[in-house]
């Protein structure tokens, strides 16, 4: 069976399963490299929150 390019289906198939995984690894990657910015500027913004203000969290 063939592609609509007439390429062999299971070259689009192996092809579509490679950039997937890739695709994958990346969205780990930045799931990653986000979490961890969110917690540093969490940090810097606890920190430098001026005394006697409530934070937003609180309630």
């Amino acid at each position: 069976m063939s592609g609509y390019r007439g390429e062999p289906l299971d070259d689009v198939l192996q092809r579509f399963t490679e950039s997937f995984d890739a695709a994958r690894d990346l969205a780990g990657v930045l799931h990653g490299q986000v979490s961890s910015a969110y917690s540093a500027i969490g940090r810097v913004a606890y920190k430098e929150e001026p005394v006697g203000r409530e934070s937003a969290t609180e309630g």
